[in-house]
């Protein structure tokens, strides 16, 4: 699997990631620490070796059952964890990276994110803090996640952001306007999250699907009534160009996602070997230009319609909270 380098950091990831927002557990339902642990050596031995978490997941249990997977192994992979926007304090962000090398069995993190930008902390002094770890080794690269360009741009007088992690997939294209042309023009990695745009992308999803308690995902943008009938009817219709390829639909996505311009390396969840083996199987071949025009043409129905309606998860209007609150 080939290697991309983020930005003008040291950091190198392999051209997709493995991300463990559905290992926590609090989000798509219950999960199986033992077969997420699976997953995770699983992805190492196809030479995934981005693994991306957040102190958020769960709680710190996705950073634990990353940590307990990395035992003896932590050589073999790029390990990226996040710090919550209510932790932005300087003080407090330094007690949030403490815990997460805690759960994480490690001395050092390749990537640290801020998780979210919060206008209660002055940018500033985090990334004064951020660029302090950076000097004493503790992370290798710096990045920012549901950043907008004047939230980088701000980031950037203080230090260097050498990557950011935004929501972008086939369905979900925001990015596309102003953010990926800045990070294309300012030297700046992109690993992108929910590249299957929450399950939507992988065909699995019908107009008859029922979702378990505890699954957020009918609460945000794209499974709303009349968009996610829209996204289920472009999903079916990308099936024959995928078969042409002698694929899927999830690996034609990704295939998509990872040969967009300025994409360093797509973040994708997988809750059994199965799913992270397929995900593996995104990579290695293209997509013809005829047929990314089609995909253009059958997902716009869903991607134009939603591009003004904010952030893809209604995070923001939902978890914010002023900051003596938050913590």
């Amino acid at each position: 699997m080939q290697q991309r380098r983020l930005g003008s950091s040291p950091v190198s990831v392999s051209e997709i990631g493995l991300g463990t927002w559905g290992m926590s557990g609090a989000f798509w339902g219950a999960a199986d620490d033992t077969e997420s642990i699976r997953v995770i050596h699983r992805a190492l031995e196809l030479g995934v070796t981005l693994i991306d978490t957040a102190e958020a997941y769960g709680n710190g249990h996705s950073e634990e059952v990353l940590g307990r997977a990395l035992a003896g192994r932590r050589d073999k992979a790029v390990i990226a964890t996040k710090v919550a926007p209510n932790h932005l304090d300087p003080a407090d962000l330094l007690q949030a990276f403490e815990g997460s090398l805690r759960r994480l069995q490690t001395d050092h993190v390749d990537i640290y994110f801020i998780h979210w930008p919060h206008p209660d902390y002055p940018i500033g002094d985090t990334m004064a803090a951020l660029e302090k770890l950076r000097t004493q080794g503790k992370i290798r690269a710096i990045g920012v996640s549901n950043f907008g360009v004047k939230e980088i741009g701000s980031a950037s007088a203080h230090g260097t952001i050498d990557v950011l992690q935004p929501p972008y997939n086939m369905l979900w294209r925001e990015i596309e306007a102003e953010v990926l042309p800045y990070c294309r023009s300012h030297n700046i990695g992109i690993i992108p999250y929910s590249g299957l745009a929450q399950g939507l992308l992988t065909g699995a999803l019908s107009r008859d699907t029922r979702f378990a308690e505890g699954d957020e995902r009918p609460t945000t943008v794209l499974f709303q009534p009349g968009i996610y009938e829209k996204a289920v009817d472009a999903v079916d219709a990308l099936r024959p160009i995928a078969a042409r390829y002698g694929k899927s639909v999830p690996q034609l996505a990704i295939q998509w996602l990872t040969s967009r311009p300025g994409v360093s390396s797509p973040l994708l969840g997988a809750r059994t070997v199965r799913e992270i083996e397929e995900n593996a199987g995104s990579v290695g071949w293209t997509i013809a230009p005829e047929d990314v025009a089609a995909i253009d043409g059958l997902t716009k129905t869903v991607w134009a319609e939603i591009s003004d309606k904010g952030d893809m998860f209604g995070y923001w209007t939902r978890h914010h909270r002023p900051r003596q609150q938050a913590r």
